[in-house]
């Protein structure tokens, strides 16, 4: 697995939003900014940016409560990002019971 992962950065209020995103540019990737509160970097390590919190696995609900609901819904879809996927079937064999293989690319006969 990549070594690298999403972490989540919760601004401070009174910070000033420019500056925390710029010096997060400097030290991590930034892959996505939700104005002007936060962002999701991506890490493999400790990142940390005066003016800014930065969660790697969950958020308290004090700061949750802070957010407003297109905050707490960014924050919803980072948490989902994280929980992984589940797929029916995932590791067994195509013809499994209860499974079905693929379908035949077209052109390939039968």
């Amino acid at each position: 697995m990549d070594s690298h992962r999403d972490l989540l950065v919760v601004i401070d209020r009174d910070a000033d939003a420019d500056r925390v995103i710029a010096s997060l540019r400097r030290v991590a990737q930034v892959a996505q900014v939700l104005p002007p509160r936060l962002a999701l970097v991506t890490g493999d390590g400790p990142v940390t940016v005066p003016g800014a919190t930065v969660y790697t696995e969950d958020v308290p609900d004090s700061v949750l409560a802070e957010l407003s609901p297109v905050e707490r819904a960014f924050v919803s879809a980072w948490r989902s990002r994280r929980a992984g996927k589940r797929r029916p079937g995932e590791g067994l064999p195509w013809d499994a019971p209860g499974h079905l293989p693929p379908d035949r690319p077209p052109g390939t006969g039968r």
